[in-house]
């Protein structure tokens, strides 16, 4: 068979021109299974190889890091070291400020104690002297609401007397005591024609009366028959202007005790405002240093967060350090011999082709 491939390879030659070789299976099968090991082991090299490479890669990064660690952890020892003087320079401040806010807190607290006891003294004079008001002003704000219920016919009633009644007469010449008028029945019949008679009454400045009109009023609510009551048997209109002149008496006379009693409340009162004045101050101080301190333990409790955070991240830093060193340092002729084996290996692989 073999013979006659080559017989008709050389026909085909003849008529084609074209050469035609046999080659044996076994040397086929042989090529093959070169070119198999060659690419088993060019793969097996290129990977051990790989291998290496990553090795002395990662040592490298942990040569550096271990550098970077030694450069990061000596940069932190100044700062740790100036943030722990600064931390212990701010606890004495703080100490200090702690201190003095206390003493401030003592003093201000004892000046309170004395302003509240001015407070209830003034309190005191205060409410006697409202006290004494209060018998007076129920009298005076029943007479004024009588003299709302007159009008011009009542006061008209009173002047249409020719010869008024005594107690009549007795009434109108304590209203002209008290309006500085004369007591005689004309000028009494002149005040009632003033048209804003009334008002006047209403208004009367009764903290001001002389002492001399009230010493001649005193004259006329003495007398027994001299009683609103009494007067209006005679006149109802009349028995309006007796009560006006008895709450005028009693008023007067009220205000009298009373006076001296509110001098006291605004001397006492003039003293504790200037207290007042000055506790504000002192507590406006205290304010001030409170303030200070809680500023001053603001920046105490950063600093010690900052020294912490400072110290956690040496620590960690050492921690890797250690860790770091002891791959580096046990790897170290690894990865001398590692290098030297990639270099080899590169010669290896491209003389495969002949080694396989």
């Amino acid at each position: 068979v073999h013979q006659s491939v080559l017989t008709w390879a050389g026909i085909f030659e003849d008529r084609l021109r074209r050469k035609v070789y046999a080659t044996p299976k076994s040397y086929l099968d042989l090529i093959g299974l070169y070119l198999e090991m060659y690419e088993e082991k060019k793969s097996e090299k290129t990977m051990a190889q790989r291998r290496l490479s990553v090795g002395l890669e990662k040592l490298n990064d942990a040569n550096a890091t271990v550098a970077d660690l030694k450069e990061s952890i000596t940069a932190m020892q100044p700062v740790l070291a100036q943030k722990k003087v600064e931390t212990d320079e701010l606890i004495a401040v703080v100490t200090e400020e702690k201190g003095k806010a206390s003493k401030e807190q003592e003093i201000v607290a004892k000046e309170e104690a004395v302003v509240k006891a001015q407070a209830a003294a003034v309190k005191e004079v205060k409410d006697d002297a409202q006290a004494d008001l209060d018998v007076a002003m129920p009298a005076l704000e029943k007479s004024l609401k009588a003299l709302d219920q007159l009008d011009k016919k009542d006061i008209t009633e009173i002047k249409a007397f020719v010869k008024p009644p005594p107690l009549v007469m007795m009434t109108m010449e304590a209203v002209c005591v008290l309006l500085g008028e004369k007591t005689d029945w004309d000028a009494a019949k002149k005040v009632l024609t003033d048209t804003q008679f009334l008002d006047k009454l209403k208004k009367f400045d009764k903290d001001n009366i002389p002492a001399a009109a009230l010493k001649k009023l005193e004259r006329y609510v003495a007398k027994d028959e001299y009683q609103p009551d009494v007067v209006g048997n005679q006149s109802r209109a009349a028995k309006s202007l007796c009560m006006w002149t008895h709450a005028m008496d009693t008023y007067s006379k009220v205000a009298k005790e009373v006076e001296p009693k509110k001098a006291k409340v605004a001397e006492l009162t003039e003293q504790l405002n200037k207290a007042n004045a000055a506790l504000k101050e002192k507590q406006d101080a205290l304010q001030a240093v409170l303030d200070k301190v809680h500023t001053l333990e603001q920046q105490l409790l950063d600093s010690q967060n900052e020294s912490a955070r400072l110290v956690y991240e040496a620590e960690l830093a050492e921690a890797r350090l250690k860790r770091a060193g002891i791959l580096t340092v046990g790897l170290a002729d690894e990865a001398v011999r590692w290098a030297e084996t990639v270099g080899k290996m590169d010669v290896e692989i491209e003389n495969l082709t002949g080694d396989v």
